[in-house]
């Protein structure tokens, strides 16, 4: 069905403010927004179903998040059992504040559950701030490290974001092959994954969902530099921060995050930059290919759909989803 994009905010913002105050609903509802209007389906209004990775419906907060931890460049960020998708805006709000006045900002967050949402959408803000971002974010064990049989790693994503001109550069990625929802979804149609990015319970790669999903993922090269970047990811948003890692004492210290942000006038002046990312772009854009297609940047999709669908004004969502999330307003 489609629905006007500012209907779904304001049904969004409704059903997040039966649980959350004013300030924190209108954070989470940007997320859940930039996930769906980016085409990103999964860390969209799916998060508000009971059942399907819920926003705030797993377990109740054990209290307003704190800093815990300050330094003039640094915070520390107690989530109190909070979802993701609030974190993470509070420590995205903290670190452009650090850097925009030191020129290096760190935070890490722990205990919070589930998604931060489109980590795309945190570096993206830290750019259009002068700033250069990166974000880790360690997630629910999907990943098999390199020659392991056993899941240890979450699927442990990263993303960069760099000024530029006349956008922002943003490069986001997953460190695993596959992701868990995809392995659901082919479960659900009774279809096969892709060969090589699954392993079943004794370590077998399998195109199996129903075998992948009591096994474990890959990671994204099926290599030791795969399952090395994962590590990098499971240590600097996990065991740094005081977060759960390998699945270990999950209940008590829950997911981690960090978040780093440093001015590009440390090494440059920013308006010089940009114009050399810009003609880095460019060059690489009129470079020639195989198949004469044109060369496509990283994050230049992701936000050409959210401009499309803005443009637009509505956009295209599942039904059944939107009845299911509007019986927490009844």
């Amino acid at each position: 069905m489609k629905i006007k994009i500012n209907e779904l905010e304001k049904l969004v913002k409704k059903v997040l403010l039966t649980k959350y105050k004013e300030e924190y609903a209108e954070m989470m509802k940007e997320i859940v927004m930039f996930g769906e209007l980016t085409g990103r389906p999964s860390h969209g209004i799916l998060r508000l179903v009971k059942g399907n990775y819920g926003v705030f419906v797993e377990k109740p907060p054990q209290g307003d998040p704190e800093l815990i931890k300050k330094t003039k460049v640094s915070t520390l960020v107690d989530g109190k059992g909070n979802p993701g998708m609030l974190i993470g805006p509070l420590a995205l709000k903290e670190v452009i504040k650090l850097a925009s006045k030191s020129g290096v900002g760190v935070v890490g967050t722990r205990n919070s559950f589930n998604s931060t949402g489109s980590l795309s959408y945190y570096v993206e803000k830290i750019t259009l701030n002068n700033l250069i971002g990166i974000v880790f974010c360690s997630s629910a064990v999907t990943i098999a490290p390199f020659h392991l049989t056993k899941a240890l790693f979450g699927t442990n994503p990263v993303a960069f974001g760099i000024p530029s001109k006349p956008h922002p550069f943003v490069f986001d990625m997953s460190t695993s092959s596959i992701t868990y929802g995809a392995i659901m979804k082919a479960k659900a149609e009774r279809k096969p994954i892709p060969a090589n990015v699954a392993i079943d319970k004794e370590g077998n790669m399998t195109t199996d969902p129903e075998k992948a999903a009591v096994g474990a993922t890959l990671p994204f090269d099926n290599s030791y530099k795969g399952s090395g970047l994962a590590m990098i990811v499971e240590v600097l948003a996990s065991v740094w921060p005081g977060a759960s890692f390998a699945n270990l004492n999950y209940e008590k210290d829950g997911w981690g995050n960090l978040y780093v942000a440093f001015s590009s006038d440390l090494l440059s002046n920013t308006e010089v930059f940009k114009e050399r990312m810009e003609k880095l772009i460019i060059t690489l854009k009129a470079s020639p290919t195989k198949d004469g297609k044109v060369v496509r940047i990283p994050g230049e999709n992701t936000f050409k759909v959210f401009e499309d669908n803005i443009k637009k004004g509505e956009i295209e969502v599942d039904e059944n989803i939107i009845s299911t999330i509007k019986t927490y307003l009844e």
